[in-house]
């Protein structure tokens, strides 16, 4: 398929851009600067260049294209308002080409807020972080599209080797932090695992579905924190921060970090034979 790539050199969309193109897949990605643009090139793709700020100036790219799938996001203040500028336009260059293009859409498991022992599963009902609740009527926008085959990928917390969640162990004036609790969970993906999902769902999703995506249901912080230290052989001491301390400093996204959470990925395991390869990040670290 020829797939129109959003976020392609973000930690997530850069894994999946090498797993599509591995795959046989062709790639068109948007570039907004020049580096962003020798880093696709470097890898294979095409290059569309344009700002996702912007997405009336390349969303006529869509009919070049087979699929798009959207990891993009800006993290400012009116990324809401963004995005839905994004899916709007999406959408209705899709209603011109005519016929229906697959579409995958990302969300995330902050958008089901705190599990406590129960894993969330694709029917759990959403209780998102106010940062992010946009994303729910975006999502739906693209659902109810009739141009558009949709499927939803709900990403646990994505890692890799120093990208990901495990840069925010990466020591700041010798200090390794945790935002909230030692004792907090966080389901948990590579980012290599996660890109293998988005194409296998891409390939064999059904439209309409959303789909859980996690290699482990719930890892404590502390853990994960403590290995880090442990590993990297750093010499220092843990510093737990409180959940008003880092939302002061960095804003209602912060948020993310400290909800108590489980994932249920059974569904993407069953019916589209997903099984991930690194199902232990204490050992990876």
């Amino acid at each position: 398929m020829k797939v129109l790539l959003l976020g392609a050199t973000g930690t997530i969309g850069s894994a999946i851009l090498t797993d599509l193109l591995q795959h046989g897949h062709s790639v068109l990605a948007l570039a907004r600067s020049d580096y962003a643009a020798q880093t696709i090139t470097a890898k294979g793709a095409d290059v569309l260049r344009g700002d996702l700020r912007e997405p009336q100036l390349w969303s006529t790219a869509i009919h070049r294209v087979d699929a798009v799938i959207h990891v993009a996001a800006t993290f400012c203040e009116d990324m809401g308002n963004i995005d839905l500028r994004v899916v709007n336009e999406l959408i209705a260059q899709a209603n011109a080409k005519g016929g229906t293009t697959r579409f995958i859409y990302t969300g995330g498991v902050w958008l089901y807020g705190e599990t406590g022992d129960i894993a969330a599963t694709e029917q759990s009902p959403f209780k998102p972080i106010s940062s992010f609740s946009w994303m729910i009527e975006n999502s739906s926008l693209v659902l109810n599209a009739p141009s558009l085959h949709t499927n939803i990928i709900h990403p646990a917390v994505v890692y890799a080797k120093d990208a990901g969640v495990l840069s925010s162990f990466v020591p700041q004036n010798g200090q390794v932090e945790v935002w909230g609790s030692l004792d907090t969970r966080w389901p948990v993906v590579h980012t290599d695992d996660l890109a293998s999902a988005y194409r296998l769902v891409l390939e064999n999703g059904r439209s309409g579905m959303s789909y859980n995506v996690c290699g482990e249901q719930a890892v404590t912080v502390g853990d994960i924190a403590h290995s880090y230290i442990r590993k990297s052989r750093l010499p220092t001491e843990l510093l737990v921060r409180s959940v008003d301390e880092v939302v002061a400093e960095n804003g209602a996204w912060a948020l993310g970090p400290t909800l108590d959470q489980c994932m249920n990925a059974d569904k993407i395991k069953r019916e589209l034979d997903w099984t991930p390869t690194h199902q232990n990040i204490l050992s990876e670290l």
